[in-house]
Formats: C-alpha cells, structure tokens, sequence
C-alpha cells in the first residue's frame, strides 16, 4: 500500500491561503486484483484538513488501472481532475508528484514540446526514410 499526500491552497489578498474542508474524490478507472482478491470500480472521499492537506493509503497501480482523483464538487470553478499512477512505496508521496496518464491507455500525458527532444540524428532518420 502507498501513501498519497495532498496538499491545496488557493489565492488570496495575503498570499496563498489554505484549501481547507474541500473533497478530494479517488476511484480507479476499473477493477483490479489485489492478491487473489478482485477490487471493484468503486470510490471513496477525503475531505482536507483546515491545512488543505489529506493522506491516503491505497494499493500500488500497474498497467491494468489509475486512479481518477477530481479536487472539488461540480460548482466549483476551480475543480479540476487528473488521472495518476501510484507507485509501490514505502514512502509518501505528494499528489503534485504523480505520474499523470490518459485515463483510457493509461500512458502519461504528454508535457511540453515533443519537437523539444528531437536532435540531428532524428533528422538523419528521418531525410533517409523520405528520399528511398
């Protein structure tokens, strides 16, 4: 089991002020075995401290499942949802570290600019492949 910490502020006219008393809502995007036993696609709710912190503990993901987690109700227009894997550790770890994955290949979102990471290798590949 891990432990997953959440800390939330919010603006304010001193600064950042604590996110206190809001849900935080976790459910898997589906079934999943725990041993040899089957976890349904159920939820469950924390609600933060007067801090905006909260700590959960919840089984390990693997590649059959994430977790769905949505911070606010639905007036809110600050809600907002990411879909997390949660790794298999002894240690906390903080929400804002989380692995964010699309919900339906359960691959991580991709972050910045893919073009970024291309060099002259890629290049080479590439002017290879179009001119045979």
């Amino acid at each position: 089991m891990t432990q997953i910490k959440f800390d939330f502020g919010h603006p304010s006219a001193d600064g950042i002020a604590d996110l206190a008393g809001e849900k935080i809502h976790v459910v898997p995007t589906s079934r999943f075995n725990s041993g040899k036993r089957i976890v349904v696609r159920d939820s469950f709710e924390v609600r933060l401290d007067e801090r905006g912190t909260a700590t959960v503990t919840v089984p390990p993901t693997d590649n059959t499942f994430a977790y769905e987690v949505t911070v606010g109700e639905s007036e809110d227009a600050w809600r907002f949802a990411r879909c997390v894997q949660v790794p298999d550790s002894t240690s906390v770890s903080n929400f804002s570290d989380l692995v964010e994955v699309d919900s339906t290949t359960l691959t991580p979102v991709q972050t910045g600019n893919p073009l970024a990471d291309i060099d002259q290798s890629d290049v080479d590949w590439a002017m290879s492949a179009i001119n045979a």
